[in-house]
């Protein structure tokens, strides 16, 4: 097991796919292969997001996603098409979009099945997945239990928990996560996302993590060997995160950059 009064991170790239930005995606592998860093790196089976049919279809994907297989990457299922069909936001998150939340276990069990289908069918096996946006609730753990899921990259517990016999490996930043002196951290890129300019520094958030933490990273194999933590525990830890990110945070942000301003 990683010891616990270490600094453990784990590198997350979602939204990779066949029409991706390739030219963005490549300035991240050209600076994961210098610092020897294997992310895990989310695949989207079949995408319909308009956000990311950035280039032409690419037929070479499937091969290109094997090849970094072979150098270490950790490959994990995100969603099936990526397309919000759901007003609803799920155990953790705040927004109110989903592509799972919302939908009963038979639809969520369909989608999850079909997706793990078509990762097969070009020779693509994992265990991992991660919805977007944060965005999954329990009938998301039931259907990933039923079709041989054993992880997902998410959650605001502190430490690794078992849902429904799916172990969640907490995510608790949409980004960089504040690193301290101990801890596990999952720090989530978008690497389509650095051609905007208020994200652009993003790319420099992950140069600079991979240079002050480069031996604290690990590969998701060796990350999520860890002793689980008490469940009802984490549990209480996650339960108030959530009502803080979506009750206290937001008034926090109103009062600082309005009534402060007075």
């Amino acid at each position: 097991h990683i010891s616990s009064n270490l600094i453990n991170i784990l590198i997350r790239f979602d939204d990779i796919c066949p029409t991706m930005d390739y030219s963005q995606f490549k300035k991240a592998t050209d600076l994961l292969d210098k610092y020897n860093v294997h992310p895990l790196i989310g695949v989207i089976p079949e995408c319909q997001d308009e956000e990311v049919l950035i280039e032409e279809y690419h037929s070479d994907f499937w091969n290109y996603i094997k090849e970094l297989e072979k150098k270490g990457y950790k490959i994990a299922m995100h969603g099936f098409n990526h397309v919000y069909d759901t007003k609803t936001r799920g155990n953790i998150n705040c927004g109110f979009k989903s592509e799972f939340a919302g939908h009963s276990f038979i639809k969520q069990y369909e989608k999850i099945k079909k997706g793990k289908e078509i990762l097969e069918f070009h020779n693509v096996y994992t265990d991992v997945f991660f919805a977007p946006s944060h965005s999954y609730d329990d009938n998301t753990l039931r259907a990933l239990s039923k079709c041989g899921f054993k992880y997902i990259s998410d959650g605001y517990s502190k430490k690794i928990i078992r849902r429904y016999g799916i172990k969640c490996v907490p995510c608790r930043t949409t980004g960089v996560p504040k690193i301290k002196n101990k801890g596990n951290y999952t720090a989530v890129f978008h690497a389509h996302e650095w051609v905007r300019s208020d994200k652009a520094h993003a790319y420099n958030e992950l140069e600079n993590l991979l240079k002050k933490y480069s031996n604290s990273i690990k590969d998701f194999d060796i990350f999520v060997d860890q002793p689980q933590g008490n469940y009802a525990i984490q549990n209480i830890i996650e339960k108030v995160t959530v009502f803080y990110l979506r009750y206290i945070k937001s008034k926090l942000s109103y009062v600082k950059h309005n009534v402060l301003k007075l």
